[in-house]
């Protein structure tokens, strides 16, 4: 009898496998995608695959699970020869149930480009192939198989930047599969110089003009950096594009510095000029203590440099906080409106870059005679019709880094994962941007450009993602290129940042989340900062998002970055008063928020109407929208 049992589990299990099937055509191009049809599988995690005939049980390329019973597509190999498509069980030796033959052909391509180009210039390509999803051209030496590229879907001919570095190259066409080059002309690439000129000395935080001669390739720019920086060393920036002069902010830090003009693609320096930042000092000036939610006028003395401002946070709190504060453009005196909490409070003039604190002084907050009501809000939806939602993803470097056992990156991809197929409805509106997956490049990518959500094929897109060690974190590039993303928009336009770190190309996102404001319907930029450590950096996000009409949402978990990102699909609201002064901000389906009792106005961010509340004192005032 115990000899029958094994005979009968085997017989059984073979009998299981005999009823899975797949079928799919018998030949096929190299790098081309097919559409396999599974049926009989009995585990959602059973996946189907494409290996060389001789490949041993249990081997595997690019996959698909099949989750149930139809059609899927696969990626052929990119080397010719005799394959089998494979429907493999979900657990290890990933036995295999089901087969079919495919003979794999392989393809050509040719390209025509000029055999010179300038160091950094765009060029055209002519190219001639089988267009595969995800195949590209490419220009590249012996040392690297390729530098900038660009998707073959974009059309011939298509335009491509020359490297920075003069020498000799070959512009080459890639298969999507495997990287495989099937087509390539030489090209030579010439060099290039530039020259800058600035003021010998400016003022921490103030306005300069710089001049300059060079050869204005697409995303050449001028920079200032500490005197002696290494070369590629990079802060704030202006593109060249813009023409000459262009205008900047000096830094916020007295000292000796550098004005550069840097090469687009590797940062390399063509021309530069040395320059002074002088000190700058402020005063500030206010009353011994004011009423819990009462304004009160601030006297200040300062540079007034854009986007310096005044604020009051806790005694004792850290540099770079701010709490309720008002831009000193706004004029002197400014008003600031006091905390709903008493306590002992600072007053502070903080730079608008560095948010450094150039002068502070005491204030005591008072209780007011009557005590806080609560006003809670919620939405039926979380985003009104005609709305679109875009996510910008930072796939650089540092998302390979760990948190537990998990790669920050990973844990990313699960959530974006959830968000798209549970959280934001089917059929929204929806755009997906990514940046960070070129070595020591500020490249950024619309991977799915506006359109009707399908969270298949967005899924698809981000189990796809690989960040690259030695790539750049390029917020303000993206952030400048969300108004053409979702230019067709005509509803609010919620857009998402997920980033673990600060911004690496030298971009301003305030100033790029200023123009977006600038550009069209009602936009919300909400910023989920990921594992960030750094309190100077929290509060720039802080800063950036406020002036984005959104929020900032900290996460230091996988656990914390699933609420994080659902939170930032929750529209927020203001509190406004008579005058109207937002005195109380938070999120729909959120806490409430404290206010003192009185009348005034909720309205979700963003939007210049709202609801007619009283809150009275002890009270919880429910709005809903």
């Amino acid at each position: 009898m115990r000899r029958l049992i094994p005979l009968l589990l085997a017989f059984l299990s073979s009998a299981a496998f005999a009823q899975a099937t797949v079928t799919g055509p018998a030949t096929g191009k190299a790098g081309a995608q097919i559409e396999v049809t599974v049926a009989g599988s009995k585990n959602p995690r059973d996946f189907v695959t494409i290996v060389e005939k001789a490949a041993r049980e249990g081997a595997y390329g690019g996959y698909e699970y099949v989750s149930k019973p139809g059609a899927y597509k696969l990626m052929i190999p990119p080397k010719a020869g005799d394959y089998e498509i494979r429907l493999c069980a979900a657990d290890p030796p990933y036995a295999t149930l089901a087969r079919r033959a495919i003979r794999v052909d392989a393809v050509e391509a040719t390209v025509d480009a000029p055999a010179q180009v300038a160091a950094g210039a765009k060029f055209s390509v002519k190219w001639t192939g089988p267009n595969n999803e995800r195949d590209y051209i490419a220009i590249g030496n012996a040392a690297r198989a390729y530098f900038g590229y660009e998707y073959t879907k974009a059309g011939s001919p298509l335009s491509l930047m020359a490297p920075d570095d003069p020498g000799q190259y070959e512009v080459r066409y890639f298969l999507g599969a495997g990287d495989v080059i099937i087509g390539k002309r030489p090209i030579v690439v010439g060099s290039v110089t530039a020259s800058v000129t600035a003021p010998s000395t400016a003022a921490a935080g103030s306005k300069i003009k710089i001049t300059w001669q060079g050869p204005n390739n697409p995303l050449d720019f001028v920079t200032i950096v500490k005197a002696g920086a290494p070369d590629k060393t990079y802060a704030a920036y202006e593109y060249s594009s813009k023409g000459s002069p262009v205008e900047m902010r000096a830094p916020d830090a007295a000292g000796e510095y550098e004005v550069r003009y840097l090469t687009g693609q590797t940062y390399a320096t063509l021309g530069s000029a040395k320059m002074t930042v002088t000190s700058v000092t402020a005063s500030i000036k206010g009353p011994v203590q004011a009423v819990a939610g009462s304004t009160f006028s601030v006297n200040w003395q300062g540079p007034n440099n854009e986007r310096d401002y005044v604020t009051i946070v806790k005694k004792g709190a850290r540099e770079g906080d701010y709490a309720n504060y008002e831009y000193t453009a706004r004029g002197n005196p400014v008003k600031v409106l006091a905390p709903v909490e008493p306590g002992e409070y600072e007053l502070r003039y903080s730079m608008g870059a560095s948010y450094a604190t150039l002068a502070r002084a005491p204030i005591t907050i008072t209780p007011a005679k009557e005590e806080p009501g609560l006003v809670e809000v919620t939405a039926a939806s979380a985003m009104p019709a005609g709305s679109a939602v875009e996510i910008i993803l930072d796939a650089s470097g540092s998302m390979l880094q760990k948190i537990g056992k998990d790669r920050r990156i990973d844990i990313a991809r699960q959530t974006l994962t959830k968000l798209v197929t549970t959280t934001i409805p089917a059929g929204t509106p929806f755009a997906f941007r990514v940046f960070g997956r070129m070595e020591d490049s500020c490249q950024s990518d619309l991977d799915v450009p506006l359109g009707p959500l399908n969270a298949q094929a967005v899924t698809a897109k981000i189990a796809s993602l690989e960040p690259k060690n030695g790539a750049k974190t390029a917020i303000g590039a993206s952030l400048e290129l969300v108004a053409s993303d979702l230019r067709s928009v005509q509803g609010e336009r919620l857009v998402i940042l997920l980033t673990d770190g600060e911004e690496t190309c030298g971009g301003d996102p305030a100033v790029a989340i200023e123009k977006l404001k600038k550009s069209g319907t009602t936009v919300r930029v909400n910023i989920v900062g990921f594992a960030i450590d750094d309190a100077k950096l929290a509060a720039t996000f802080r800063h950036w998002a406020d002036a984005g009409s959104g929020g900032y949402f900290d996460a230091q978990s996988a656990a914390a970055l699933n609420e994080a990102m659902a939170k930032a699909m929750r529209p927020g609201f203001e509190i406004v008063d008579a005058q109207g002064a937002v005195v109380g901000e938070g999120l729909a389906g959120g806490e409430a928020v404290r206010v003192l009792p009185g009348s005034y106005t909720v309205r979700l961010a963003g939007r210049k109407t709202g609801q007619s509340v009283t809150v009275k004192a002890k009270e919880k005032t429910a709005v809903k929208f």
